[in-house]
């Protein structure tokens, strides 16, 4: 449902702009930002899994604050600072994870850049990023040795977790991911001219759904809500679904299987015969993965700043009789001044 806001001085600073309410009917989402402008969100991220019977089980719960701030504008892009604050989870050792890079880095901030229009254009601090999440594998990999039981750090390649860790977090293409998941959609309609009521269909890439799977396109269907859109806002509303074929999905698996072989202090031999039972084993099983992905968004007009926004990720995968959907939830709201 559409939210009711109180129309407060913060979200009518362009008050020269007209709202984007077009003569035929049609809505454009376009940002009428200065530098200065500064808002803040709470956010709610959950995620949880489902079993073959349907049994629901909450895997964790995180809250933060993200601030967004422009920073500068030229006549063709703005350019914006979003910066993490005062995150918190319920799992102990993301919190113990957070709270490492946190004393390393301080505050999580990106630099990123728009159009004129308000439509995402880049990244602009991923080196500075990198280096950051460079300085805290050191004590990442101290906080997950002393995690382990006794038992098995005996032969724990030590220099192998701090490659994976290298691998997995602190390089630019993971960087970049993480930030697009947070802000990829919420800057999605800004440029876009939409009749609302009417759905509109595109193929989108998606690179992100596994590591070591190869790129596809998914189809994105989208369309701004009739009954929820007037001169003061527009809920906007996307659902992208693709199906994961069965060798894409083995390949994907096997690959991630050998990479964890790989970190693991065993002889040669071992190794190989390791990965030739497990190739062997999952090339006889049938599997098969639905990822969906669900986002809703409401935008202030005057302004084109995103009012509340809500993204829903599903992942399906079934092996025989047997079925995992894996359901990851986020919400974000705008913190107006009282």
């Amino acid at each position: 449902m559409k939210r009711i806001i109180t129309i407060t001085a913060a979200l009518l600073t362009a008050l020269g702009a007209a709202a984007q309410m077009m003569p035929d009917s049609t809505v454009q989402i376009v940002s009428y930002w200065q530098v200065g402008d500064k808002y803040a969100y709470s956010c709610e991220r959950s995620s949880k899994e489902v079993d073959a019977q349907g049994d629901t089980t909450s895997r964790e719960y995180s809250m933060e604050t993200m601030e967004f701030e422009v920073i500068g504008m030229t006549d063709e892009a703005y350019q914006l600072k979003l910066t993490y604050k005062d995150a918190e989870y319920s799992n102990e050792m993301n919190q113990a994870i957070h709270d490492i890079m946190h004393k390393v880095a301080g505050d999580y901030s990106v630099l990123f850049s728009t159009n004129r229009m308000g439509a995402l254009m880049s990244i602009d601090n991923l080196p500075e990023l990198t280096v950051a999440y460079e300085k805290a594998i050191g004590p990442l990999t101290d906080l997950i040795m002393k995690s382990l039981a006794p038992e098995e750090i005996e032969g724990f390649d030590v220099e192998g977790l701090m490659q994976q860790l290298m691998t997995s977090l602190a390089n630019p293409h993971s960087i970049q991911t993480s930030v697009l998941d947070d802000i990829g959609r919420l800057f999605f309609f800004h440029g876009a001219r939409l009749q609302p009521g009417e759905t509109y269909t595109m193929e989108e890439p998606l690179n992100f759904i596994l590591p070591g799977m190869e790129q596809m396109t998914a189809e994105t269907k989208l369309w701004a809500e009739k009954e929820l859109t007037d001169s003061f806002s527009t809920v906007c509303r996307t659902h992208t679904a693709a199906t994961l074929g069965e060798d894409a999905m083995k390949s994907a698996i096997s690959g991630q299987v050998n990479t964890t072989y790989d970190h693991i202090e065993m002889t040669d031999s071992l190794r190989t015969e390791l990965g030739t039972a497990f190739d062997e084993a999952i090339s006889q099983t049938k599997i098969k993965a639905v990822w969906e992905q669900y986002t809703s968004e409401e935008i202030h007009l005057d302004t084109g700043w995103p009012l509340s926004f809500y993204q829903d990720k599903y992942v399906l995968v079934e092996t025989g009789d047997d079925r995992q959907e894996k359901i990851e939830s986020y919400y974000m709201e705008i913190i107006l001044p009282e």
